[in-house]
């Protein structure tokens, strides 16, 4: 389907599904809709929070809650040791410009499936952006995308 954002960009969703998620200035977990989201024009993938699903918005969407382009962005599974997610299972973290998103899910399988399609998205916008060096690949084959590829540099090394 295509999304309009309330600033006029338009794009296509990839992923949608109801999550909680850690507000930023208290630390309470809230129900959000979220979308990741591919801009029209730009392809830039972004995720998107809302407070409604989508069959429940009047006929303009509302403003997200939160637009996080995922530009430099990385994504990774919650540890079960209590130190992310104040210990709630089925969590994820996105870390954007040095900040951790976090991310609750019902089910495992439902996480697994957000991380699947967040470093998805982001790995191939880091390689649109230039690539990325293999040796900066990152636990599980995503790409970092903060180092662009050098062919010169990774020919002469070996």
């Amino acid at each position: 389907g295509t999304v309009k954002f309330s600033v006029g960009v338009m794009g296509d969703i990839v992923r949608a599904g109801w999550v909680t998620k850690e507000s930023r200035h208290w630390g309470r977990w809230r129900l959000r809709w979220l979308e990741l989201v591919y801009e029209e024009g730009t392809s830039v993938p972004n995720l998107c929070s809302y407070k409604a699903a989508r069959m429940q918005w009047p006929e303009e969407p509302p403003r997200p809650t939160e637009r996080l382009p995922l530009v430099g962005a990385t994504c990774f599974p919650c540890p079960d040791d209590g130190t992310m997610a104040a210990g709630r299972p089925h969590a994820f973290a996105l870390n954007l410009r040095g900040r951790d998103f976090v991310f609750a899910t019902e089910t495992a399988d439902e996480a697994v499936e957000w991380v699947r399609s967040l470093s998805l998205a982001i790995a191939e916008l880091a390689l649109r952006l230039g690539g990325v060096e293999p040796s900066s690949m990152l636990a599980g084959g995503v790409p970092s995308p903060y180092e662009p590829f050098n062919a010169a540099a990774t020919a002469a090394a070996a």
